[in-house]
């Protein structure tokens, strides 16, 4: 797996991408389950909680993606009716963000006040907007989205429908909870970190001719990095 594990994802504007990612050229043992890139035409793209979204941005020190929802990315009146939200034990919202409702298929005569943040979408009927999480209410279906909070809300009895869309392809960030100080002394030691699929932890893959059966070890079984390293040979006999 090491050879394996040393290739990265490129995917368009996205390049270099390794741990804890996995996805195209890497096989599923070099990052995290919940955590795989899909490559489509040039544009990177990623599932979370059965939403699709478009990669925009990836930070490695700051662990940090930048994403979108792909169901959005033509317009707001055909998404996929699921919140976005997130598996807490593996990521966790960026920081200036607020939550959007948009609701679905209302009846006109239940919106009390005509032009404040609603449209017409022909397939899915009047839309609103609430800022906030909420149900459907009264509608037949709605969509929690989180916006950047420089977005809105916004002043005044109207939402623009062009500014809306603009705010939800902007993206948002969302921040991986992976601790990568481990994998940090993995390649200090000329190893690629990985996944172990059965164990369900983070592991570290090793290929060297002189340790031909000591080629896998636990990122919580490495020692602290060491200052130099000339030869390997020894620091893991067993």
């Amino acid at each position: 797996m090491h050879e394996s594990c040393s290739n990265l994802f490129n995917c368009g504007k996205l390049n270099n991408i390794g741990f804890p990612f996995w996805g195209d050229n890497r096989p599923n043992s070099c990052g995290y389950p919940g955590l795989k890139l899909n490559c489509q035409g040039s544009v990177a793209t990623i599932k979370i909680m059965n939403v699709t979204y478009q990669v925009l941005d990836v930070n490695p020190k700051a662990q940090i993606l930048k994403i979108t929802r792909e169901d959005f990315s033509t317009g707001i009146c055909s998404p996929e009716f699921v919140n976005s939200t997130l598996d807490p034990s593996l990521l966790d919202f960026g920081i200036g963000l607020q939550n959007l409702t948009i609701v679905y298929g209302c009846d006109f005569s239940f919106i009390p006040f005509p032009g404040l943040g609603q449209f017409n979408c022909q397939k899915n009927g009047f839309a609103r907007i609430n800022w906030g999480a909420y149900g459907p209410g009264e509608c037949k279906e709605s969509v929690v989205v989180p916006v950047p909070v420089q977005f809105g809300p916004w002043t005044g009895i109207e939402i623009v429908q062009s500014k809306l869309e603009e705010a939800i392809r902007e993206g948002f960030d969302v921040k991986w909870k992976v601790d990568t100080a481990a994998c940090l002394n993995c390649t200090a030691y000329k190893g690629v970190c990985g996944y172990d699929l059965k164990r369900n932890q983070s592991t570290c893959y090793y290929s060297s001719p002189a340790l031909p059966h000591h080629n896998l070890f636990y990122l919580d079984s490495l020692p602290e990095k060491p200052l130099s390293i000339k030869s390997p040979h020894g620091l893991f006999d067993a």
